[in-house]
């Protein structure tokens, strides 16, 4: 059933992908995940990292936290991730297959998939097109509930529910809850409205071009 679910949400995704024109690379493609660069308090794995931009080959499974301090990561066959201060995520190397799976824990992070399909779980399963840029900001509703807002700036994503996919194009977003079922509308953002932690990584995703 999961596999089905996720084969046709691939299907949504990559024919909606093909409408669009894809961003320039962001960094060479990679057999595993790597921290590119860190600055500020950043931890692999709740270790001190030195703020730098030196290639550092993550584990199989890693923590990436900052506290006052941002991060980029390479990810596995191409594709950046860029972490916002006080976030947290975990990276999987997830097996034999192409692309990493990430698990956004706190905080806001960017992914820009170049020429990988990472799976990112943030609230649900999310399934990202190549070529495309999305943010997911995770934000705290009570004590035990949270809810992930997610937003397509470029590219396209399947988002598998309780019995139906969602498919969201560039400039559609949604607030991703594990207890709304298929009940979680799509909405419409402007993608030219970007708050500081966008445009810082969008310096950061001009100087891995360069």
């Amino acid at each position: 059933m999961l596999e089905d679910t996720m084969r046709n949400g691939l299907f949504v995704v990559v024919a909606l992908a093909a409408v669009f024109a894809p961003v320039r690379a962001l960094a060479q493609p990679s057999r595993g995940a790597a921290l590119m660069h860190a600055e500020g308090e950043v931890y692999l794995n709740d270790r001190a990292v030195e703020s730098n931009s030196s290639r550092t080959p993550l584990p199989d499974s890693t923590v990436l936290s900052t506290r006052q301090g941002r991060a980029a990561i390479a990810l596995k066959r191409g594709g950046m991730l860029y972490l916002d201060a006080g976030s947290s995520v975990r990276i999987l190397a997830n097996g034999v297959y192409n692309f990493n799976r990430i698990e956004v824990l706190t905080g806001s992070a960017i992914v820009a998939s170049q020429t990988s399909s990472p799976l990112v779980d943030c609230e649900n399963e999310t399934r990202l097109s190549d070529a495309g840029i999305f943010r997911f900001d995770v934000q705290r509703l009570n004590a035990t509930e949270r809810q992930c807002r997610f937003r397509v700036f470029e590219g396209a994503a399947a988002v598998p529910l309780l019995s139906v996919v969602n498919a969201l194009r560039a400039g559609q977003t949604m607030n991703c809850n594990r207890r709304c079922g298929d009940m979680i509308p799509t909405m419409e953002f402007s993608r030219e409205e970007l708050d500081e932690f966008d445009q810082w990584a969008r310096r950061i995703h001009d100087r891995f071009q360069q």
